[in-house]
C-alpha cells in the first residue's frame, strides 16, 4: 500500500533559523509568507518561488502577526501596541491602537477588494471592553475609520471573524475558540456599519455538520466535502449540496497500529490536517502524539508522529501510505491541483502522486 510521491519542485526557505514562515494556499497561486525581524516577505510558489512583495517591518519590536491587502499595496503589521498599516517602500499609512488584548491571540484584520462602484475596506476587530460583545472598526484606505460596530458576540478568550462571499461583501460572523461549539450569526453592512442578525444553522459555512465534526473544506468542483470526527476517530466525505454522508474512513480500517503501513504509529488519530489533493483523491493524515518517555528512557525512534494516506473520497478506498525520501513529515497542505506541499526544517516540498 506504499506510495512514492513524485516531487514536483522544493522551495528552500531564506534563513530558517531566523524566521517564521505561514503557507497560504488559498489563492490561484500558493504563497508563502516569510517573516523576519526586519521584512514580511511574500512568495508565490510555481516552478520556484518567486519574490512577490516586501514590506519592511514598522520597529525593530516584537510583531507576531501579520495581514497582506489583496491587492499586495500594504501589509498590516500586529505590534504589541496595535495595529499598523506598511506599503511596500515602507512608509507608514496607519496606526490602531489595540488595546489591553493580546494581538497574536484575538486580532483580526480582514479586506474587500476593489470593485466597480466602491473602494476597498479593512476591518480590525478590537476589545470591546465588554465580555459579551465584539468591537469591529472599518477603514478606507487611508485608514479613516468609517464605522465602528458594537456586535453582540464573542468577547474575551472567543475569535471573531467576518464571513464573506465571492465579491468580499460580509454575510456572516463566525464565533470560535473557548470551551463553546462554533456558532455563526447572519450579518451585513446596512447604513455605514456591520449589522448583526439571527443564528444561522449550526456550521451553516460548513452545511449541517453535527457538533462533534470539524469542517475540512469543499472539493475543487465543490461537489462534495470532507469532514472530521474532533476526536479523531473518522474522517468522512459529503454530497454538495445536501451533506449526505457517502463514504467513511474509520481508524479500524488502517492497518492495526504497529503493523504493517501503520508500523509507524502506536496510538494514532485522524489529524485535520487533511483535505483533497484533487477532485477524485483526498489526503488523510493520521497523528500520533510523541512518545518521549520510549525515546528519551528506552532509546525508541520507531514511533512517528504523522503519515500521510491517499484515499477515495467517492468511496473511502485507501490508495495508500505516502512515503516520502525524508524520515519525519509532519504537516500537509493539499492544494486541490493534484499537488501538496509538505516542510521540512528549511525547505517546502509540493508533490504529486
Amino acid at each position: 500500500m506504499t506510495i512514492t510521491p513524485e516531487l514536483v519542485a522544493s522551495y528552500p526557505i531564506p534563513d530558517p533559523a531566523g524566521t517564521r514562515t505561514l503557507l497560504d494556499p488559498s489563492g490561484p497561486v500558493p504563497r508563502l509568507h516569510v517573516r523576519s525581524a526586519e521584512a514580511l516577505r511574500l512568495y508565490e510558489l510555481g516552478e520556484r518561488a518567486e519574490l512577490a512583495a516586501e514590506f519592511p517591518a514598522p520597529s525593530p519590536e516584537l510583531w507576531s502577526r501579520t495581514w497582506p491587502a489583496p491587492d499586495l499595496s500594504f501589509a498590516v503589521f500586529g505590534t504589541p501596541a496595535g495595529y499598523v498599516a506598511v506599503a511596500r517602500d515602507g512608509r507608514t499609512l496607519w496606526r490602531q491602537p489595540y488595546g489591553t488584548w493580546e494581538v497574536d491571540r484575538w486580532g483580526y484584520v480582514a479586506f474587500t477588494p476593489a470593485g466597480p462602484g466602491r473602494e476597498p475596506r479593512t476591518w480590525l476587530r478590537l476589545p470591546s471592553g465588554l465580555p459579551d460583545s465584539t468591537l469591529l472598526l472599518t477603514l478606507d484606505t487611508e485608514g479613516a475609520v468609517l464605522a465602528r460596530s458594537m456586535l453582540r458576540c464573542g468577547g474575551y478568550e472567543r475569535f471573531v471573524s467576518l464571513l464573506l462571499d465571492e465579491c468580499g461583501e460580509v454575510t456572516g460572523v463566525k464565533v470560535s475558540g473557548g470551551r463553546e461549539a462554533d456558532t455563526r450569526y447572519r450579518a451585513g453592512w446596512e447604513s455605514g456599519a456591520v449589522v448583526l442578525g439571527g443564528r444561522m444553522p449550526q456550521d451553516a459555512e460548513a452545511g449541517h455538520l453535527p457538533a462533534e465534526r470539524e469542517y475540512l473544506g469543499a472539493s475543487p468542483r465543490r461537489t462534495r466535502c470532507m469532514s472530521v470526527d474532533r476526536r479523531g476517530r473518522d474522517v468522512s466525505w459529503h454530497e454538495l449540496p445536501s451533506y449526505r454522508v457517502v463514504a467513511s474512513l474509520r481508524l479500524s480500517d488502517f492497518p492495526a497500529p504497529g503493523t504493517g503501513d501503520c508500523s509507524v504509529h502506536n496510538d494514532p488519530s485522524i489529524s485535520s490536517w487533511s483535505g483533497f489533493v484533487d477532485d477524485d483523491t483526498a489526503m488523510v493524515t493520521l497523528h500520533n502524539t510523541y512518545d518521549e518517555a520510549a525515546v528519551y528512557v528506552f532509546g525508541e525512534e520507531r514511533w512517528r508522529e504523522h503519515s500521510h494516506w491517499l484515499a477515495d473520497p467517492a468511496t473511502g478506498t485507501l490508495h495508500g501510505r505516502v512515503e516520502y525520501p525524508m524520515p519525519e513529515v509532519d504537516e500537509v497542505v493539499p492544494l486541490g491541483d493534484g499537488t501538496w506541499i509538505t516542510r521540512d526544517w528549511n525547505t517546502y516540498h509540493r508533490w504529486r502522486r
